[in-house]
């Protein structure tokens, strides 16, 4: 009889005391719904006295008819910026300071909203344009940004990608230290289409489509629970094992993908034994020498 054999996943770790500041960038259709979950943690974080979290809600976009009964707004808030409702509404029921930006999220504006370097920086991408994933792509990479959770759907189906580096060298030794993961691939090194804008015409926003029968009216709201979790587990537990979920609600199943060698290995076209072991350095001592 042959043995099945399952590698174990990897637990990624964020240090216990080390306060977060989260940038969600877009609060449309995923974004207003993830926004609900960060305020909550944010509500716990501060019930219990833990490590500061601090929010940011980024979106140039204002409230249309066309989004009322999908996205979190009331017909009272059309023609106001997203950002600054869902901002508002929020500290008001909660008590919170999360500020927001009524701003179009470029590179440059997320440089300039990181967080200080003893600050945990997660962006939280809620957006359906390639160049809001530029954005958040380029500001990974050039900022004090440390993680990037992306949240993206279709008609009834969805991914929820969270990663560190869209630099395949990057990985070479996030497993090497044994018990821990130090790197995982951005989204954008899993899935490089994601940079691409659409070749022939534009896809439907999620409103538009809603509104046409083309996308579940739960989508949205069944994205956002699975990446609240993913923020619930980086906030509140401080570690996380698992590194992308796909939703499908036409069957009702998830499927997630572990921290694993192979996982990591694969998406940054290495091998096992490269995020497995320390990269040679360049330097070596001979003879007691430098």
């Amino acid at each position: 009889m042959q043995t099945l054999t399952v590698e174990h996943p990897v637990p990624f770790v964020l240090p216990p005391g080390q306060p977060i500041q989260v940038g969600l960038v877009g609060c449309g259709g995923n974004g207003s719904h993830i926004a609900l979950s960060l305020a909550r943690l944010a509500y716990q974080v501060r019930e219990q006295s833990g490590p500061p979290l601090a929010l940011t809600f980024i979106d140039g976009d204002l409230v249309e008819r066309r989004n009322i009964g999908r996205q979190l707004f009331t017909a009272r808030e059309i023609g106001k910026p997203k950002a600054q409702v869902l901002a508002d509404r929020l500290n008001a029921a909660l008590g919170l300071h999360i500020a927001a930006v009524p701003a179009m999220a470029t590179a440059g504006l997320l440089a300039e909203l990181q967080p200080g370097y003893q600050t945990i920086g997660i962006l939280v991408g809620a957006v359906d344009t390639a160049s809001g994933r530029r954005a958040i792509h380029e500001a990974l990479g050039r900022s004090t940004w440390r993680l990037w959770l992306d949240v993206g759907n279709e008609r009834d189906w969805g991914k929820v990608l969270l990663g560190t580096t869209a630099e395949p060298r990057a990985l070479r030794g996030a497993l090497a230290l044994g018990g821990i993961c130090t790197a995982l691939p951005a989204p954008t090194l899993r899935y490089p289409h994601l940079l691409d804008d659409a070749p022939l015409q534009p896809r439907a926003d999620c409103a538009h489509a809603a509104t046409d029968g083309a996308q579940s009216l739960m989508v949205n709201q069944a994205m956002a629970a699975v990446a609240g979790q993913y923020l619930h587990q980086l906030v509140i537990a401080r570690q996380i094992t698992t590194c992308e979920t796909a939703l499908d609600l036409v069957t009702l199943t998830m499927r997630s993908t572990p921290i694993t060698a192979e996982s990591i290995a694969a998406a940054g076209d290495l091998t096992v034994a490269d995020v497995t072991t320390l990269p040679e350095t360049t330097t070596k001592r001979k003879g007691g020498h430098p």
